[in-house]
């Protein structure tokens, strides 16, 4: 279901991309207004600004489905360069908000006596979606596709759309939410990459011994 969801954004998004591409805009550079956005975003999400916060993280979240839509632009493949950037600044981008959202925990004034929760809450997020990306980028290293899980980045974004919307109160449901299921999603990553690297373990062991 989920794969067939990301064909159909992806066909959506592919004449998008391709006048992009005609305009001469580079996927780099939508790649950079989308870490832009993601910095607007946290400056809204610190100053408890909802609006500029949620406009901030569409724009961030549309310019990460253009990108790869201009770089695929025509038939083209994107560079390897382009690939690292995206990955990087896709990083950079969660990190200024994540960030922000910590900021925001322990400096919120509807609930203070709950600031050092919502300050941990914030924090076991960030980890969890940083490990999320981490154990990705890890196994594809290794050879072994990892696109797998519950909470992937797009799920993160709308959960971080979710909360600027709902504003201060949203903290403890939209972070808790993103604590636990962060480090759902990368123990689900590290069992599969357990599974398939045993998997070609057996095979190489199989081909030498034969």
């Amino acid at each position: 279901m989920k794969a067939r969801l990301k064909r159909l954004v992806r066909g959506l998004a592919a004449p998008v991309g391709n006048g992009l591409a005609r305009l001469g805009i580079s996927a780099d550079a939508v790649t950079w207004a989308g870490v832009v956005a993601a910095g607007v975003a946290a400056w809204g999400f610190v100053r408890g600004d909802r609006p500029l916060a949620f406009g901030a993280l569409l724009a961030s979240g549309l310019c990460d489905l253009l990108d790869g839509a201009v770089a695929r632009a025509g038939g083209r493949k994107g560079t390897l360069f382009g690939a690292a950037l995206d990955s990087t600044l896709d990083r950079y981008g969660e990190g200024l908000v994540l960030g922000a959202l910590i900021v925001r925990a322990v400096t919120q004034t509807e609930h203070p006596e709950h600031r050092a929760l919502f300050g941990t809450l914030a924090v076991l997020s960030g980890i969890g979606s940083f490990l999320v990306s981490y154990v990705r980028a890890r196994s594809e290293g290794l050879g072994i596709p990892c696109e797998v899980g519950f909470l992937e980045r797009p799920e993160r974004l709308a959960l971080l759309g979710a909360l600027a919307a709902w504003g201060d109160g949203g903290l403890p449901w939209i972070l808790g939410a993103l604590a636990v299921l962060t480090h759902v999603t990368f123990a689900q990553r590290l069992f599969h990459v357990r599974r398939a690297s045993r998997l070609q373990d057996r095979v190489t062991s199989s081909g030498i011994g034969s």
